[in-house]
């Protein structure tokens, strides 16, 4: 069976888990208790379309889940089937931002690129965040600077609550000489942000306007 679940219905599936799993904690009443499990496996299936019944049988069976341990193994037989995000090496990341000289470049073996809807990084030294994504076929390398929020906030990409940078990104639209700059509050470990986004379309509609 091949890959199919992105990072993003990963995601999905384990923040299903992990509230039903907390709902275990809190109540006894095992009616509430079905509906939250029945409501997680429909929260799932929304998530995905035209399924093979392999496909269908692999995610199906959440409300099932009794134990921790139970919950624990249905997400790790789930990795084999994960989408990776494109390996990119040094070269490639260089040719996505030509502009910038002495690009920065992270340690791309710390990233687990199963876990990713984005590779994001900083130049602690310079205050630039860079973004690259997959869209239609191709990577795009996006770049912009940021400044760490002194309060915590909402993540305009995420959309959890946690240790925000004010990321800026500028555009120069064909019918005007001006550049205009686009802000966007954005989780400042990117790692973590990959961990919670369930939807790309806030990360896209950011990074599109450049």
């Amino acid at each position: 069976m091949e890959q199919f679940i992105s990072n993003e219905q990963f995601n999905v599936i384990k923040s299903q888990i992990i509230g039903m799993q907390k709902q275990a904690v809190v109540t006894s009443d095992e009616g509430v208790k079905t509906a939250v499990k029945e409501a997680a496996e429909a929260k799932v299936h929304d998530v995905f379309q035209d399924l093979t019944p392999d496909q269908e049988t692999l995610i199906s069976g959440i409300a099932e889940l009794e134990t921790e341990e139970e919950r624990t193994k249905f997400l790790m037989n789930l990795t084999p089937y994960r989408k990776t995000f494109p390996e990119v090496s040094p070269a490639d990341l260089r040719g996505l931002f030509p502009k910038v000289k002495k690009l920065f470049i992270p340690d791309l073996e710390r990233f687990d690129f199963r876990a990713l809807t984005y590779l994001g990084w900083k130049d602690i030294s310079q205050s630039r965040q860079y973004f690259v994504y997959f869209k239609n076929g191709e990577l795009k390398g996006i770049q912009g600077r940021y400044v760490i929020s002194a309060r915590k906030g909402i993540c305009g990409v995420c959309n959890r609550y946690g240790d925000v940078a004010l990321t800026s990104i500028q555009n120069k639209p064909r019918e005007s000489e001006e550049l205009k700059s686009y802000g966007q509050y954005i989780c400042y470990d990117s790692k973590e942000c990959n961990q919670a986004i369930q939807d790309s379309a806030r990360l896209e509609a950011f990074l599109d306007q450049v």
